[in-house]
């Protein structure tokens, strides 16, 4: 067990079940989020992925949320601060300050709660490794890829970020903080159809292949 999880599959099952619960997700009201989209950003994007949450209905221990959506809310404005310079799309450069500015007010939002309610669990000081991975991608991609890289990037984290606070809400065992995720579901999943409005824009998948390669 880890971090309160009763199940943790490695990181290629991750991937591929990730995949899976892209696929399987319906369209319908707004908290179920956007349907098939991430599909895509696992098929395209060759980064560093999020490995978390693969469904929005898994059993999601307070232990374990609490420390996984303030590092999301981390990555999240990180990210988004980096793009806020790079980025070459003013769609990116807008979806880049819109994921500072909503992750800033998730994240502060979350500490308040810690620190009025007896959780007895801190928030993290740093990133993980993984998000840490994601972010040296990031970094570490050309000005004409960065772009690509941020939104398949985005699009992957989203669902990560929308299966984590779905899971937590449905089946989290702390009912004032399950209300608070219930409230991030439907932030979330908007946030995922923008990243994947952009990613089948400005992806992979969508930038066009120059001659003789």
């Amino acid at each position: 067990m880890t971090g309160g999880r009763s199940f943790r599959p490695g990181l290629p099952a991750c991937l591929a079940m990730l995949a899976l619960s892209a696929c399987n997700q319906t369209d319908g009201a707004s908290e179920r989020g956007p349907a098939n989209g991430s599909a895509t950003v696992a098929k395209h994007y060759e980064g560093p992925k999020p490995e978390g949450v693969s469904r929005p209905d898994e059993a999601v221990t307070t232990t374990f949320y609490i420390p996984q959506a303030a590092i999301g809310d981390m990555y999240e404005i990180e990210a988004g601060k980096i793009a806020m310079v790079r980025a070459r799309a003013p769609e990116v450069k807008a979806f880049a300050r819109k994921m500072v500015s909503d992750h800033q007010k998730s994240s502060e939002r979350l500490r308040r709660f810690v620190a009025d309610n007896p959780v007895n669990i801190a928030i993290p000081q740093n990133i993980d490794a993984r998000r840490r991975a994601m972010l040296g991608a990031l970094n570490g991609s050309g000005d004409r890829e960065f772009d690509s890289v941020y939104v398949g990037q985005q699009a992957a984290a989203h669902l990560e970020a929308f299966n984590l606070q779905s899971s937590y809400a449905r089946r989290g065992d702390y009912p004032a903080l399950k209300k608070m995720a219930g409230e991030m579901v439907p932030v979330i999943a908007a946030h995922r159809r923008e990243a994947e409005a952009l990613d089948a824009s400005f992806g992979p998948a969508a930038r066009p292949v120059p001659a003789g390669q």
